[in-house]
């Protein structure tokens, strides 16, 4: 049996290896589906520990700060509390059919403790493995708005510039998928939702290039507007031929950053507004309802209708999972 892991979190932790001046290689490449194989992310994690240490692995997370509007991001980032948080990272661990799982042992106002453990009796997530999935957590809150959030493990704060001493001492004690956080303040997705979205808010990504930014927010703009490459290209002031070759720059083409803009207007709809699926495939520029579907199946591992269920403000919520101490899980 094939073990899986979310591509977008593979795409967090590539940037955040970027960000931290490491090289993640040609394997945190993906073709835009929701899922990869599970040996992916552990190679790309192996590298990640090869060329920082373990004290860089929570810090990867942050990558997430560059690329908060691709769908399953901004799903997780929307979420109305920190429970609700956990909830929905819960429910993307079972959708993706991810061996290792996050039990929230307890949630209450401004902190939480969550158990990292795996559904195959004697395969714990490794320590490495067990950091990178704390950081991701820890930069989700920050993305949801609340202050001053704190990860730790033992008395060693994993949010922090930290030496390897207290990682180290983890390491040994086999605590490391044991955590605690703590924060301050509400969510702003709680207090600040809107209906009407400005384009900047669907999701030009902070780490693509200036040119790129520009292409995607014009396609977004008017998704019912079909704009051909020339079209496009004219309205920047760039030959064709200039526009493509900047899009390949970036690891991009023309016909994936529409489907990125697809995607995520049709995500950022689901999940903020009780618009008819229909209605919203076609505002976000699918040929068809089926259309819409496969696309979101693809890239986001669910159907529209799921998507909105599981995250979105007029879906129904879910509950975190808490610990069965007589169970072990």
């Amino acid at each position: 049996m094939t073990d899986f892991a979310s591509a977008a979190m593979m795409r967090v932790l590539a940037q955040g290896m970027r960000e931290l001046g490491l090289n993640p290689g040609d394997g945190a490449a993906d073709a835009g589906g929701a899922r990869v194989q599970l040996r992916q992310k552990q190679d790309l994690v192996r590298s990640a520990l090869a060329q920082g240490g373990l004290a860089c692995l929570p810090l990867l997370g942050r990558g997430l700060h560059r690329l908060t509007h691709e769908p399953t991001h901004h799903a997780l980032a929307s979420a109305r509390s920190a429970a609700d948080l956990f909830a929905r990272w819960q429910r993307l661990e079972r959708y993706i059919h991810s061996r290792h799982r996050c039990i929230v042992e307890t949630c209450a106002e401004g902190q939480a403790r969550i158990r990292h453990v795996s559904l195959t009796p004697g395969d714990a997530p490794s320590a490495a493995e067990d950091l990178v999935v704390a950081g991701v957590l820890a930069a989700l809150l920050e993305a949801m708005g609340l202050q001053r959030v704190q990860l730790r493990i033992g008395e060693t704060d994993l949010t922090a510039e930290a030496g390897t001493h207290g990682i180290d001492a983890a390491v040994a004690q086999g605590i490391t998928g044991l955590w605690s956080f703590r924060w301050e303040g509400v969510a702003a997705t709680a207090t600040n939702r809107v209906t009407e979205p400005p384009a900047r808010e669907l999701g030009a990504d902070q780490a693509w290039p200036e040119a790129v930014r520009a292409t995607y927010l014009r396609l977004v703009a008017d998704l019912t507007q079909p704009l051909s490459v020339s079209e496009l290209a004219a309205d920047l002031g760039l030959p064709a031929r200039t526009l493509q070759r900047k899009l390949g720059h970036a690891g991009l083409s023309f016909s994936r950053l529409l489907a990125e803009a697809r995607c995520r207007t049709g995500a950022w709809q689901l999940i903020n507004t009780a618009d008819p699926i229909a209605e919203i495939g076609f505002l976000s520029g699918f040929s068809d309802q089926p259309h819409f579907t496969r696309e979101m199946q693809r890239r986001v591992g669910m159907p529209p209708a799921a998507y909105r269920e599981a995250f979105g403000t007029f879906g129904r919520a879910g509950q975190a999972l808490v610990y069965d101490r007589s169970s072990g899980v």
